[in-house]
């Protein structure tokens, strides 16, 4: 360095320089915890995309459980934002979760192939309700304790997504306020 023109100069670079840095680096820490949902940017699913862990009729089983849990309303529901797909990429994350998953599938398709004769994807909307309500109460039978599973990870995988974050929960990302009024409630005042 000749001048302090130049020691400004590269000053200036290696400042440019660093967000990009620290931002490649957030993204590489996100990446390495398996099974965390909820953290980084939003996924946006690429279409068409294929399960790595399910087989096609456990792939329709995650996918039917995540939509009567976050059903298309006014807003898309779980299978249009992808959910199935993020639970695969986080049991393939996270392979401690594939049993629990395979085995829960597979007591599901019995309960509903002995109720209705039929695996759980092939029911109507209502049957598949009617199924999970009581499991959705039973939090100390295996089969409560699988769709308490499927609901946090539909949830999690579900707002993570863009259709969660933006069309759901209206998120715009980081801007600016310029007024934060808080509580209006007149009991939160002091």
């Amino acid at each position: 360095m000749n001048t302090r023109r130049d020691a400004l100069r590269l000053f200036a670079i290696t400042s440019a320089a660093l967000p990009s840095l620290a931002a490649t680096q957030e993204t590489k820490e996100v990446e390495d915890q398996p099974g965390h949902l909820h953290t980084g940017p939003a996924v946006k699913v690429p279409a068409p995309s294929q399960p790595t862990f399910f087989q096609p009729a456990e792939f329709q089983a995650v996918e039917a459980l995540s939509e009567r849990i976050i059903p298309r309303s006014d807003t898309p529901g779980a299978k249009d934002a992808g959910v199935a797909l993020l639970i695969d990429k986080a049991i393939v994350a996270r392979p401690s979760l594939g049993p629990s998953y395979r085995s829960g599938i597979a007591d599901l398709n019995a309960l509903t192939s002995q109720a209705y004769g039929n695996e759980f994807a092939a029911l109507t909307q209502e049957q598949q309700v009617k199924v999970l309500t009581p499991l959705s109460l039973e939090t100390d039978t295996p089969l409560g304790e699988f769709f308490t599973l499927v609901k946090d990870m539909t949830i999690e995988a579900y707002y993570k997504t863009e259709v969660g974050l933006k069309e759901e929960l209206g998120w715009h990302g980081n801007t600016y306020l310029a007024d934060f009024p808080g509580c209006d409630h007149p009991e939160h005042h002091s």
